[in-house]
């Protein structure tokens, strides 16, 4: 318990405070969000660079959000600004669709051709409406920390590292940036601000001119950023529909706040290579353990560089998994996580011995 109680407490503690989802839907219920946030705990504990990479995406879009409205002589627009607006916490009512959200591009184009008045809310009232806690952050870090130099100082001190400890600190090392990236989002906001629009759908359309003449995916607004999610290939129940500018009346309603979409997901392989040498119980799980970093090394390799001929090729349209063919599995991975914990049926001794932390410190004499 001394081994896996660190691992699964601090991975816990974490992996939550990592978490700042989207504003949910309005019919969204208590059951309902429980699930939506348990599947994430799930994907950040089985796949932590996929949170990364959303985090690292939104972040960038809530820079430049406040760089272009702040152009507007919107003067404080703020990165939480745009970290609320694309997650959902801006509603366009506007005559002739179901209202629906709207990202933080799709508002500078709304205030920009004044459809809309620039949101009058600041930045105190989204913190307010916000559950984030720096001091529950700083907290979830320094218990991170001290895992992670626990885990250094076992290797420094010539200590078995269990696969278990080591893919735990794969797993913090990756939550841990996405917490930093999402350090300014809004959390557990539960219900967004409502936008008036000036004019009505058809008329919104018709001024966008050819550029709206295509099919949306998730909302009407779906030409002004057609390229956000470029693996949501999926028609999200029907909701790939056709919107003519002049009957517009007939189309289901658009995306709802907290619907999900589906992205891709490279794997992680570094930090494993640091168990290439580490003692398993049979010479045979020692080889698997090699292999599947292998071909998650080269998997990771083919995937990054699949990614950018399929970006060149499609500008910015189309990835990889479709032009390739979906062709990474996800085996690997989970052969690490089952050995990992498989593993712990038999360990050296040197797996229970605790550090001696007195030998770090500097001698005096």
């Amino acid at each position: 318990m001394d081994i896996i109680w660190p691992c699964v407490s601090t991975l816990a503690l974490l992996l939550f405070s990592m978490l700042h989802l989207n504003v949910p839907a309005s019919g969204d219920g208590v059951i309902r969000g429980f699930w939506r946030k348990l599947r994430w705990f799930l994907l950040g504990s089985l796949c932590p660079e996929l949170p990364m990479l959303f985090a690292f995406a939104q972040l960038a879009s809530a820079r430049r959000s406040r760089e272009d409205m702040k152009a507007l002589a919107v003067a404080d627009w703020t990165i939480t600004h745009g970290f609320y607006a694309d997650s959902g916490g801006f509603v366009l009512d506007i005559p002739g669709a179901h209202p629906f959200p709207i990202t933080a591009k799709q508002l500078l184009y709304l205030v920009r051709n004044q459809h809309v008045d620039a949101p009058r809310i600041g930045k105190v009232e989204i913190d307010d409406k916000s559950k984030a806690d720096d001091v529950a952050k700083c907290l979830t870090f320094f218990q991170s920390g001290r895992f992670i130099i626990h885990i250094i100082a076992r290797a420094a001190s010539g200590l078995h590292i269990t696969p278990l400890e080591l893919m735990s600190s794969a797993i913090l090392f990756c939550s841990s940036i996405t917490l930093c990236l999402w350090w300014h989002k809004p959390l557990n906001i539960k219900t967004p601000t409502i936008l008036k629009a000036k004019c009505n759908i058809s008329t919104l359309l018709v001024q966008a001119g050819d550029a709206a003449k295509d099919p949306f995916r998730d909302t009407p607004l779906d030409f002004i950023e057609p390229d956000i999610y470029w693996c949501s290939k999926l028609s999200h129940g029907g909701m790939m529909q056709r919107f003519p500018r002049k009957r517009w009346w007939q189309v289901r309603r658009p995306l709802e706040p907290g619907r999900g979409r589906a992205s891709n997901d490279p794997q992680k392989s570094g930090i494993h290579f640091c168990g290439w040498s580490l003692p398993f119980p049979t010479k045979a799980e020692a080889q698997i353990w090699q292999v599947n970093c292998i071909v998650m090394g080269g998997s990771l390799t083919v995937y990054g560089l699949s990614q950018m001929v399929g970006f060149w090729r499609t500008r910015y349209t189309e990835s990889s998994m479709d032009l390739f063919g979906g062709y990474k599995k996800r085996t690997p991975w989970l052969c690490l996580i089952v050995e990992s914990v498989v593993s712990l049926r038999q360990m050296p001794a040197a797996a229970f011995q605790e550090v001696q932390w007195l030998q770090f410190l500097p001698k005096l004499m």
